[in-house]
C-alpha cells in the first residue's frame, strides 16, 4: 500500500483486530469519522486485559489498574460518563522490612530505611567513576541499542552494586525470571518505581489518581456501547485470517508475533491470586509494592480502595500479583495459599496469620514482553514484515510489543487511525511507531 497524499474515502471498510482497549478506543474513532467498522475479537467475550474476573460475586479488575493524573487525556475523553472519581493515593513500599510510604518522598526514604543503607547506596553511586555524567545522560545512553550492553551491566555503571542489588536485581530476577545480564539496557525504564525508588523520589510526587467508579470493566461495556449506536459491528469469537492477503485496511491490536512469527517475540505471564480475608486483617493501603526475591509478589492491592463498589460488605479482598518469572505457565498458587499468608505477614501486608475463605487463580499469559537484548531490532524487523505485503496498521501494547499503560495504549490507536484515515500506508506506519518505543510504565 503505497503513501498517499489523499484521505482514505469513507465508503471504505475497515477492520479493526481485538476488543481491548486498543482495539475499542480505535473503532469508535474510526466510527466517529463515519467508517464502516468492523471489529474481530477472538474470545467469546471483550475486554482482553480490562475483562473482569468474578470473584465472591463481585466483578474486579485484572491486576492493579489506575489511570493518573498526568495520563493521556484521551482515554478519559472517550469513556466521559464511566463517572471517574479521583482518589487519594495510599501506597506502600515494601523494602528491608520498612514500610515506607508511596509514592516516595526523600525524608520518608533516608527514614525508612535507615541512614547507613542509604550511605551505603549514596556512596556506591558517588565513587562509580563516570557516574554522575552517566546518571545525567540515563535516558539517552538507554535508547542507544544498537550496542546493547546489558541491563546489569548498564545499570551498574549509573547507580552502583549497593543500589542495583537491592532494587533493580532482585525485581528484574522476580519479573523475568533470567539472568539480568541477558535483558536489554532498555529494561532500566519499566516500572521503576518499583525497581528503582532513587529514581522515584527525585520525581513530583503524585498525590491522586482516577478510577472508574464501577470498575476498569465498565469501559469495556461504554465503548462497546458507544460503538455500536454509531454502527459499528463487533464480533465475538471471530479471529483475522492472517493467511489470507487482505486488500481493506487493518488496526491490529493482536500479538505482533502472530503476525510475523520469525522474530521470538517472546513473552512473560502473570499469576493473579484473588484471596478473601476477615475485614480487620489489612489497613487502609490501596497498593504495596514489593520488589524483593524473599517475597514471590511484585504488587499487591486491595480493589475495594479503589472503589466502594468493589466491596462486598463481609470480607476484604486482595489481588496478589505473581509474576510468571521462574515458574513457568502452568503453577498452582491457591494449593500454596498458607505460604502466600505467611509471606503476606511476614512482609507487614496481614495484621496477622489467617486463613483465607476463599482463594482463586487467574493466569495471564504474555504480560511482560521479554525485552532481551537485541529486542528493538527484532521489533523492527518484525513490523517491517507485517507491513510488507498488507494495508495492516499494528497498534497497542500487544501489537506493538510494548509495556505500556492503558492510556498511552489508547493514544497509539489514536495515531494508528489519524495516519490511516489521511491516506498513509502501513509501510509508513513502520517508523512512527518509533514514537512509542520509550513509553514509561506508571505504577
Amino acid at each position: 500500500m503505497a503513501k498517499s497524499s489523499r484521505n482514505l474515502p469513507k465508503s471504505t471498510p475497515v477492520k479493526v483486530v481485538g476488543a481491548g482497549i486498543t482495539g475499542l478506543s480505535a473503532a469508535l474513532l474510526l466510527a466517529r469519522k463515519k467508517y464502516k467498522v468492523e471489529l474481530l475479537e477472538s474470545e467469546s467475550t471483550p475486554g482482553g486485559l480490562l475483562a473482569p474476573v468474578t470473584f465472591e460475586g463481585v466483578a474486579y479488575d485484572r491486576g492493579s489498574h489506575r489511570v493518573h493524573p498526568e495520563a493521556h487525556p484521551l482515554l478519559v475523553e472517550l469513556t466521559r460518563e464511566a463517572n471517574w472519581q479521583e482518589q487519594r493515593r495510599a501506597g506502600t513500599l515494601i523494602l528491608k522490612g520498612k514500610r515506607l510510604t508511596y509514592p516516595l518522598d526523600p525524608l520518608r526514604f533516608v527514614a525508612g530505611l535507615g541512614l547507613k543503607t542509604t550511605s551505603e547506596m549514596a556512596l556506591g553511586w558517588l565513587t562509580r567513576p563516570g557516574a554522575f555524567q552517566r546518571t545525567m545522560n540515563w535516558e539517552h545512553d538507554r535508547r542507544e541499542v544498537e550496542r546493547d550492553e546489558g541491563f546489569e551491566s548498564f545499570v551498574m555503571k549509573r547507580v552502583g552494586e549497593a543500589a542495583y542489588q537491592q532494587f533493580y536485581e532482585p525485581y528484574a530476577r522476580k519479573v523475568w525470571g533470567i539472568e539480568p545480564g541477558e535483558l536489554s539496557q532498555t529494561v532500566a525504564k519499566q516500572r521503576v518505581s518499583t525497581s528503582n525508588p532513587l529514581s522515584s523520589i527525585l520525581r513530583p510526587t503524585v498525590k491522586h489518581f482516577l478510577y472508574p467508579k464501577l470498575g476498569m470493566a465498565s469501559l469495556i461495556s461504554l465503548l462497546r456501547q458507544k460503538l455500536v449506536e454509531l454502527g459499528g459491528t463487533i464480533r465475538l469469537g471471530e479471529s483475522l485470517d492472517l493467511k489470507k492477503q487482505h486488500s481493506e485496511p487493518i488496526i491490529y491490536t493482536g500479538h505482533l508475533d502472530a503476525l510475523a512469527p520469525d522474530f521470538k517475540l517472546t513473552h512473560r505471564g502473570l499469576y493473579l491470586v484473588y484471596m478473601a480475608l476477615p475485614r480487620d486483617v489489612l489497613d487502609d493501603t490501596d497498593t504495596w509494592y514489593v520488589p524483593e526475591s524473599d517475597y514471590w509478589f511484585g504488587r499487591v492491592s486491595q480493589p475495594e480502595k479503589f472503589s466502594n463498589e468493589l466491596s462486598n460488605r463481609r470480607e476484604s479482598m486482595l489481588c496478589i500479583e505473581i509474576p510468571e518469572g521462574r515458574w513457568g505457565p502452568n503453577e498452582d498458587f491457591t494449593k500454596h495459599a498458607r505460604t502466600l499468608v505467611e509471606q503476606l505477614h511476614a512482609a507487614k501486608i496481614l495484621n496477622y496469620k489467617v486463613d483465607p475463605t476463599m482463594v482463586y487463580q487467574k493466569f495471564l499469559p504474555r504480560i511482560y514482553p521479554m525485552y532481551t537484548r537485541g529486542w528493538a531490532s527484532r521489533q523492527q524487523k518484525a513490523l517491517v514484515a507485517a507491513a510488507r505485503h498488507q494495508p495492516i496498521f499494528p497498534c497497542g501494547r500487544q501489537g506493538l510489543y510494548l509495556h505500556c499503560n492503558m492510556d498511552q495504549a489508547v493514544a497509539t490507536a489514536a495515531a494508528a487511525v489519524e495516519h490511516m484515515s489521511h491516506g498513509g500506508s502501513a509501510e509508513a506506519w513502520v517508523p512512527r511507531c518509533q514514537e512509542f518505543a520509550d513509553f514509561r510504565v506508571r505504577d
